[in-house]
């Protein structure tokens, strides 16, 4: 099969890992193409280290001539008064140059189609195949009770769920009615962090009643390659001896929870003053770069280590992970990888993250958090469940022999064949 894997951009986040280690996966057997829309948007050390050569990028800057014309086409138009942009339009040029240029037998899709969406426009002017991955994006409109974007999702072939809420949410089957200060919370999580993606779902949204969801929904978890050092690792932190040791990886905005993390974490030093502790934070952006700035000179024992591409050497050293997420999360990858290294963690009950801490079927890798009703995490409970590893070693070690048994269920070779299953069946 001819394969385009397309994303809004790549820039650090888990479900742009997914979709380079799944299209490097799929290339071991298919052709395999990579349209990343926003190529002033890239995370190049994530890049290199989840793509294959063996996939080829398709991108405005992989064709500077083109590219600079339409930059400049773009300036003379806004300075004429144009209400649109140039170099935008021809991101849908390229994307339908692309399928038909290299007879793309399926798009795979980790942004989910909505009214404005460029993928949605590629569906409906080539009629290609076209398979989403909802990492949550509709979860996250389903949860302000946004329901616009269903007749662009049923123009997919499939939906896939990372997890069995994502799918169930979906469709229905399992219903979230939010309280008012969860719903008001929701949007103004999604108009700071996921702006774009908001506005393109809700600005042509038709009002009304929530319409059936038509097409296929199916339920693949992540699928995330084991760690397999490209070089010398990076030295191990200066951590003293014996220190009880946290560890948190994600994107550097206030929906992950870094100030409820970092506050518990002062709780935690307070209630054991005999003890020695450390804190791990991998992750950049600006609300975490103030976060930085209050704590950094009066905690040494913080290490605020910025974007990190390869987080397993500095998890060795934890003993536990946290994921104090707001509101919504998906499958976060950065637990599969404290997984890996059996580390245990401490999160919130969102999204996919209950399926993959406490599975039905499993043993239990960590602790879920209770959430207040705006559904951010319980500031007490996230004390209490951190400061119960640091005082029972017993359940620390039995939950992180749990999380490396765990790890095991989000192999991407499975994952990769799970979704080269459904594209066959799709594309007959």
């Amino acid at each position: 099969m001819k394969i385009l894997v397309a994303t809004f951009c790549l820039d650090k986040a888990g479900s742009h890992v997914l979709a380079l280690a799944l299209a490097s996966e799929l290339a071991k057997k298919h052709t395999v193409y990579f349209f990343n829309q926003n190529e002033q948007l890239v995370d190049p050390g994530m890049v290199a280290q989840y793509l294959s050569p063996a996939v080829r990028v398709v991108a405005m800057d992989r064709y500077p001539l083109f590219n600079e014309v339409c930059w400049k086409l773009n300036a003379l138009f806004l300075r004429l008064g144009a209400k649109f942009s140039v170099h935008e339009k021809a991101k849908d040029w390229l994307g339908r140059y692309a399928i038909r240029r290299y007879g793309i037998d399926i798009m795979h899709s980790h942004e989910p189609l909505v009214a404005r969406s460029r993928i949605t426009r590629l569906v409906q002017r080539t009629g290609v195949p076209t398979v989403v991955t909802d990492h949550q994006g509709y979860s996250m409109l389903i949860k302000v009770g946004e329901f616009g974007y269903v007749p662009y999702a049923n123009l997919a072939r499939a939906v896939v769920g990372v997890s069995r809420y994502t799918a169930d949410l979906f469709t229905g089957a399992l219903v979230e009615v939010p309280t008012e200060e969860e719903r008001r919370a929701g949007e103004r999580i999604l108009a700071s962090d996921y702006q774009h993606e908001y506005e393109n779902a809700t600005q042509q949204a038709a009002p009304g009643p929530r319409q059936p969801v038509t097409t296929r929904v199916e339920v693949i978890h992540n699928g995330v390659p084991r760690y397999a050092p490209g070089g010398a690792e990076p030295a191990a932190l200066p951590i003293p001896a014996g220190s009880f040791v946290f560890g948190m990886v994600g994107r550097g905005n206030q929906q992950k929870g870094w100030g409820d993390a970092l506050a518990a974490y002062a709780l935690v030093k307070a209630r054991f003053p005999a003890r020695r502790f450390a804190f791990v934070a991998m992750g950049d952006g600006p609300y975490l770069s103030t976060l930085r700035a209050e704590y950094e000179a009066a905690s040494p024992d913080i290490y605020f280590l910025g974007n990190v591409q390869t987080p397993h050497p500095y998890m060795r050293q934890c003993q536990v992970g946290l994921f104090p997420s707001w509101f919504s999360e998906a499958q976060p990858i950065s637990i599969i990888e404290f997984f890996e290294n059996g580390v245990p963690v401490v999160a919130s009950p969102l999204g996919g993250i209950p399926e993959m801490v406490c599975p039905p079927a499993g043993p239990v890798a960590g602790r879920l958090l209770a959430m207040n009703p705006d559904a951010t995490p319980r500031l007490d409970d996230l004390v209490d469940a951190m400061s119960a590893y640091v005082a029972d070693g017993a359940l620390l070690a039995r939950h992180a022999g749990a999380a490396r048994a765990l790890r095991a269920t989000y192999d991407v070779a499975e994952c990769a064949a799970r979704y080269e299953a459904l594209f066959r069946e799709i594309v007959g």
